[in-house]
């Protein structure tokens, strides 16, 4: 995420939070890591088997649920 999308949410590079999924499969990452760049946008990558464990769709909206570790 870019660093003025990481002051909105109250992280940094290296944070680590918990991220929702809504819907049918809902679903809970934790241990997510944030980067935080100039040249980022706000984007979550997840491999295939995450993404159809919650019937995830490229442009699905996912929610930081909490941040669990930052330095």
């Amino acid at each position: 995420m870019a660093p003025e999308d990481a002051l909105h949410y109250g992280v940094k590079d290296k944070s680590t939070v918990r991220v929702r999924v809504k819907g049918a499969r809902e679903l809970v990452f934790g241990d997510v890591l944030i980067r935080v760049s100039p040249s980022y946008k706000l984007a979550m990558h997840i491999d295939t088997d995450e993404g159809n464990a919650a019937s995830l769709k490229t442009g699905d909206l996912v929610y930081i649920e909490g941040i669990q570790h930052q330095d």
